[in-house]
């Protein structure tokens, strides 16, 4: 199951997270308020409990994600049950995300994720993001 929320923060809210870059914070022991928006939007759509292992993250990868679920490449995210991406400032060019039945799917289906959107997905599904050019930024999540 994936789901997007359009325009769900602002450019201010966006900002705000800027300062969170290369750090993994636990959902449980450090309290942000863009975290306790999207676990309390997500409530009404999706089915999770937080665990400790739960945690969030802002990011910038220029080489992407290759195919992955988040549960982990080797299945080392096991308890994850819902991943959560935000973006909050785009690049230049590339960053896109798909969806895709099997890794490596031949035919992807490309998000139409917007900047601000939040996008949410169970962990079961297969997803990858392309490699990116500029300082495009994320907001992840996974419950």
């Amino acid at each position: 199951m994936k789901k997007i929320y359009r325009n769900f923060i602002t450019k201010e809210e966006a900002e705000r997270q800027f300062n969170n870059k290369r750090f993994k914070y636990s959902i449980k022991e450090c309290k942000n308020d863009l975290v306790d928006k999207v676990i309390t939007k997500l409530k009404e759509d999706f089915d999770f409990k937080i665990k400790d292992e739960s945690y969030w993250r802002v990011e910038s990868r220029p080489k992407g994600h290759q195919w992955h679920k988040d549960t982990g490449s080797s299945n080392g995210m096991m308890w994850c049950q819902v991943g959560v991406s935000i973006l909050l400032q785009d690049g230049d060019s590339g960053g896109e995300t798909f969806y895709g039945k099997e890794k490596d799917d031949e035919n992807p289906i490309k998000s139409n994720r917007k900047l601000y959107d939040l996008v949410a997905h169970t962990s079961d599904e297969w997803h990858m993001v392309t490699s990116h050019e500029g300082k495009r930024i994320v907001f992840l999540m996974f419950i």
